[in-house]
Parts: C-alpha cells; structure tokens; sequence
C-alpha cells in the first residue's frame, strides 16, 4: 500500500488530509448506503483497519446542517465527513477529514474520493501533526506564538511555578515558567548580554554586582566576563530553577561554576532591603505577575536606590516596547523620581513576544552613553550580540515609545 513520504520526512506523529468537495453527485451525498460504501472501500484502499461499523446520521431540521454526518473509528484514529445539497438540490458538497497516526497514501484517497462522490470541484488540504509548544502571551488580542518541540526534557512543579524544559526543531532546549518562555539556547545571549554589559561598560570599576532572578545562570555567566569584579551575588526565589537549568542547560547555567558567584534562595523584594553596598544590580525578572509583580513596584526601586553605593547602577528587565507600553510608560513616570538618570533601552531576542525586550537604566551618576568605556567593551571575550556598536544603538528607540517615556 502507498504511504506519505513526507510523514517520516516532517517528523509528525499524525497526519489529516481535510477534502472539501463541491458540485457533488446529489443522488450519492444523499444515499447512506453509498456513503458506507465509500468509507469501507476507502479503507480498504488505504489499509486502515476499521473498528465497528460505519455510523451514519441524517440531520434535518436545521437547514445548515441538513445532511448526513459519517463517522469510521479506525485503529489509528477515525474518518469522518458531513455531505448535503446546495440550494436547488441540483448538485451536493461534502467535507471529509481522513486523520491516522499511521501513514497512507494522500494523493490515493484523494483521487479516489473525488471520483466516487463526481465532484467538479475540490479543495485538498494536509495537515501534519507535530507535537508544539503554544505561548499564549497575549491570546485575548490574537496573539500567541507556536514553536515544534522534538522532546519534553522536564516537567515539574516547584513550589511557586510550572517548570518545563524542551528540545526544540528550532531553538534547541527551551526554558519555560508558568507556560511562558523564558529563554532557548538559540538566542538567550541576545537578552543575557545585552542585560549585563551595557551596566558592567558604564560602570568605571563594577567590584559588586547583584542579580536578582537570573536562575537560569545567564546573567552571572556575562557578569563573570569581567575580570575586575570581585563578587558576584545571585537572590533566586527559587531554587528548582537554578537545579533544572543546571542538568539541561550547562552553557547557560556556566556562571555558577566562577569562584566569586554566591547564591541566596530568598524572596528578591525582601533581600535588597536588608542587602546593601553594590556598584551594581541587575534584575533579571519573568513577567510582572504572580510573585513577579513585586519587582516592578516603586517601593522595590526604592529600595535598590537605597542599598546601591553612591556611584551604582541597576538595570531591570522591562518588558517590549509593542506589547507593554503601559507598564514601560509606569516605570518612566515614577524611576525619575527614584534616581538620577534613567534610560529604556532595547535587544532583539526571536523568541520573545514581538521578538523585542526592553530595559531600564537607572544610575545615581553614569549616562550609558557618555560614559561607556568603549575599550573595555572591545576587550569583551566570548560575547556573541554586544559590542560597542550596539551598546550605543540600543539606546537609540522609535518615535512611537519615545513618546511614552
């Protein structure tokens, strides 16, 4: 028997072939002796072993579903169709879905459909079933993005969130909180470098640097680039985070293995206002809900102000400049108030919602751009987005969230 040849090719675990069939013999999509026939002869063709008898249901008082609706279990799933005449009675239509997880020949059951029920016309479709990962960030305005997955890596639940990792077709392993993605292999350094050294290149001479979130590793990862910092300090709420990113994700999670990283397993809000004394603290944040929301409050910054040295800087994660406007034009109106000098600026990251991610730059004394050590920036090893070019572009935003700021 004929199979597809792209089933093994997409690495689907299903395949659909969805027939719309139109100016159909009336006295065929009418008969339900001939539309069993159909379906037990199509099975036969196809090699589907079939599971009870063909069941089939004339509906008639609702005109938009007058007709008859056929159904076959099969041992690897089911044939289905609904058939009925256009207005007039003078030709019929049928629409038929052939879904199996074992092959069959698609070109076959086509030919052969649309000659038994002699349809003028038809529209073909086949649908390959592959095992996907749905981000819903924003389904309520029809938004939400759908990445294949060749393998669940990990899923369990910790005592604040839903911990998931995934090998990915595209973006190799994949970290996701609460069904949001947190990062992939394939462009997390855009987020992690970008969040780092644009702070740790204005900074004249960054010894203590705090990061709040970060379980991933990234974060401390960069930070480690910097020969000259002395301590590096990692406030993670939770800890199932940092040991799951550690098994699947050991060239995230690297920066745990530098000598001066040391990590706290406490509440972020709650350690920066008994912590102080940093040049330097970077939040590394998933988004403002649940435990989140607490990192993009006015009394937290308030707080980080207060513990920063004299001279220090924090850098948060704030969010895309398309789809968060609101809360980026919250944190402009009241982090003014807080320091000195503020900024939003921006990386590109595909993985992310509109695959744009901001952040705020908050110093009580540096500008990023004034005072950005260029030559340190070019002496960066290992990095694979920043450089001194886009340290400075990043800065550089559209007319549209200028306005908002």
């Amino acid at each position: 028997m004929g199979k597809d040849e792209n089933l093994e090719k997409e690495r689907a675990w299903g395949l659909l072939t969805s027939l719309d069939l139109h100016e159909c013999d009336p006295e065929i999509v009418e008969n339900e002796e001939k539309l069993k026939e159909y379906v037990i002869t199509l099975c036969k063709m196809i090699d589907m072993k079939r599971y009870g008898e063909v069941h089939a249901h004339y509906f008639g008082e609702d005109p938009i579903v007058k007709g008859y609706t056929v159904y076959q279990l099969i041992e690897t799933s089911m044939i289905s169709g609904h058939f009925g005449l256009n207005p007039g009675g003078e030709t019929g239509y049928g629409y038929i879905d052939i879904f199996s997880c074992k092959s069959y020949d698609t070109e076959e059951a086509t030919k052969f459909t649309k000659e038994f029920f002699k349809a003028k016309t038809f529209n073909k479709n086949v649908l390959y079933r592959r095992y996907w990962f749905e981000e819903k960030f924003e389904a309520q305005k029809g938004r939400a993005m759908r990445i294949e997955i060749n393998e669940k890596l990990e899923d369990v639940y910790s005592k604040y969130q839903h911990i998931k990792i995934f090998d990915t077709k595209a973006f190799g392993k994949m970290l996701v909180l609460d069904e949001t993605v947190m990062l992939t292999e394939y462009d997390e350094f855009a987020y992690h470098e970008m969040l780092t050294h644009v702070a740790l290149n204005t900074h004249p001479n960054p010894k203590r640097v705090l990061v709040i979130g970060g379980g991933d590793g990234g974060i401390i990862r960069e930070i480690a680039r910097h020969p000259g910092v002395e301590e590096i300090h990692l406030c993670e709420l939770d800890e199932k985070v940092i040991e799951v990113s550690k098994k699947h994700l050991p060239s995230v999670a690297a920066g745990f293995d530098d000598p001066r990283a040391k990590v706290f397993i406490e509440d972020g809000a709650k350690f920066v206002r008994e912590n102080k004394g940093y040049d330097i603290v970077i939040v590394d944040s998933p988004d403002p809900v649940g435990p989140a929301e607490a990192l993009f409050t006015k009394e937290f910054y308030q707080n980080i102000y207060d513990g920063l040295n004299e001279d220090g800087i924090l850098v948060t994660q704030s969010e895309s400049m398309y789809y968060h406007q609101q809360l980026i034009s919250r944190l402009s109106t009241f982090i003014p108030e807080i320091f000195e000098k503020y900024w939003y600026y921006y990386s590109l990251v595909p993985t992310y919602p509109s695959g744009v991610i901001g952040f705020s730059f908050c110093s009580k004394k540096y500008d990023p751009i004034k005072d950005f050590n260029k030559e340190r920036a070019e002496k960066l090893e290992g990095v694979r987005y920043y450089n001194a070019g886009m340290h400075t572009a990043a800065f550089s935003l559209p007319t549209f969230i200028k306005k908002k700021i």
